[in-house]
């Protein structure tokens, strides 16, 4: 299995395509979503022991860290600011309308290292098994995080062998 973050994203710009209609046939054959939620739990527990997320942080870097209520109100806590203070200052929305920090990368990332490690975001504490939850719902996002997330990658071409949807 290939571990090497630069050539993991040559290869999967080259198949974005192939996955993007893969993931089309996927929302067509109306899979169950116990089945695929399994079946990706189960490939991120094999594939995530392989990467030192510190390596990369990619998800940091071009993903949009999504935030509720409480992730507001811990950050805010944790920089001695309002969370209405912290709103103006880092939160805003995506192109879906979700609450998320304004800007990427993320503003706490340093060095491939979180500052606020101790009180991030749920979705950054879940990521990329959050994506195994309803994944039938999100397959979308899965296949967005397929150029994002070389677990998301290795999980997506195992779950396209496995499943063979023609």
């Amino acid at each position: 299995m290939e571990t090497d973050i630069r050539k993991i994203r040559r290869m999967a710009r080259a198949n974005e395509a192939e996955v993007d209609e893969f993931i089309e046939r996927l929302k067509g054959r109306r899979i169950s979503k116990r089945r695929l939620d399994s079946a990706l739990r189960a490939l991120f527990d094999t594939i995530m022991p392989l990467f030192d997320c510190t390596k990369c942080a990619a998800c940091c870097k071009e993903a949009y860290v999504v935030l509720e209520t409480e992730d507001v109100a811990r950050l805010a806590g944790a920089l001695g600011m309002k969370r209405s203070e912290f709103r103006s200052v880092y939160v805003g929305k995506n192109e879906d309308r979700d609450t998320c920090l304004n800007r990427r990368p993320c503003p706490f990332l340093k060095r491939n290292l979180c500052t606020l490690y101790e009180w991030r975001p749920d979705s950054c504490r879940e990521y990329p098994y959050s994506l195994a939850v309803d994944s039938t719902e999100k397959l979308d996002n899965l296949g967005a995080n397929y150029l994002v997330c070389p677990v998301v990658f290795h999980a997506l071409e195992r779950l396209r062998t496995e499943l063979r949807i023609s």
